[in-house]
């Protein structure tokens, strides 16, 4: 078994607690906030010192607030150990480049919890594999009425998300940025962000992120917060809807077809489900942290790196904050 440390021990901390849970495996908790340490589940075993707990593990999970993922991380793989670190890799692109330099042959893997969520995965092969045809917009929205963290706005807790997952379904990194920020809580923090994609074959998309819009379901984590998650494709052979909180996925293949009178008329066959199993926030994040010791044991990774799954998502909000600033497009190289 491998021995694991966790860094950090609130909401989304408890969430890996019970996913290694159900995997059965033992990890201690690094955890100074007494509070935090109050919350944790009876039985947790928790240590003290960075550096101590960092010599006693073979690696480390990092969750912890936005701000504090590059210099803990940083301290991680000084030390050698590999490292599981939780969306978003670091506040800038800037940062997680600088921590991938450092990684070596390390193993380092993003929670991006979207990547292993099965419908997210069914939407995935289905692209891959030539099913919506021509993909021409995608869109996603990760908004309701939510908890404000006190640590970060709507692009690196929520945006961040669809920046990795869209251009991953799109098999391309966007080449236009537009974005709109606002701060309706005037809390100094974007708590809603709609940002626009262009990428090199002509597709679009749209990421819609914020805490301060109506919700549909409650959130599966914050109590009394109302969320949606949705994610659609659109492509010229079939469209596709993920609603991730009612766990359904609707599929209709098909086309438009010109007819008389200059209209063009859809002709798209019922809805089917591809099939895609229903998985609970603990059960996705068990995914990830099954596939993070497969890599540990293996050497060979099995999920986003901090280049895929920081940098690139990163240049995405990076560009959107220069683009909501500046009031113009962003091209990215």
């Amino acid at each position: 078994m491998t021995r694991l440390l966790l860094i950090g021990c609130g909401a989304f901390g408890r969430v890996h607690l019970a996913a290694l849970a159900r995997l059965g495996q033992d990890v201690s908790v690094l955890e100074p906030d007494p509070a935090m340490r109050a919350a944790a589940p009876p039985g947790t075993r928790f240590v003290e010192g960075l550096e101590a707990a960092l010599r006693d593990c073979e690696a480390a999970i990092l969750a912890t607030p936005p701000a504090t993922h590059a210099p803990l991380a940083e301290a991680v793989l000084r030390a050698g150990r590999d490292l599981f670190l939780e969306k978003p890799a670091t506040e800038t692109a800037a940062q997680s480049a600088a921590l991938h330099a450092l990684a070596g042959g390390r193993i380092v893997q993003l929670g991006l919890y979207f990547r292993f969520h099965p419908k997210a995965q069914a939407i995935h092969r289905l692209a891959r594999a030539g099913g919506f045809g021509r993909i021409h917009h995608l869109s996603a929205r990760m908004s309701g009425l939510k908890r404000a963290r006190g640590d970060s706005g709507a692009l690196l807790n929520d945006a961040v998300h669809f920046a990795d997952l869209l251009p991953w379904i799109a098999g391309e990194a966007p080449s236009h940025v537009f974005a709109t920020l606002s701060d309706p809580l005037h809390r100094g923090r974007e708590d809603l962000a709609v940002i626009q994609l262009r990428f090199p074959s002509g597709a679009t998309a749209l990421i819609e992120a914020g805490c301060v819009l109506p919700g549909e379901h409650a959130d599966a984590v914050v109590p009394g917060a109302e969320t949606r998650k949705l994610l659609a494709v659109a492509g010229d052979a079939a469209l596709a809807e993920v609603d991730f909180m009612a766990e359904t996925l609707r599929l209709r293949r098909g086309a438009h077809h010109p007819a008389q009178g200059g209209a063009w008329l859809p002709d798209h066959a019922p809805a089917e489900d591809l099939g895609a199993a229903a998985l609970d926030p603990v059960g996705v994040v068990a995914a990830q942290l099954a596939a993070f010791l497969q890599a540990v044991r293996s050497r060979v990774k099995q999920g986003p790196d901090l280049h895929e799954g920081g940098v690139l998502p990163l240049r995405i909000l990076d560009a959107a904050r220069r683009s909501a600033h500046e009031m113009r497009v962003e091209e990215l190289p």
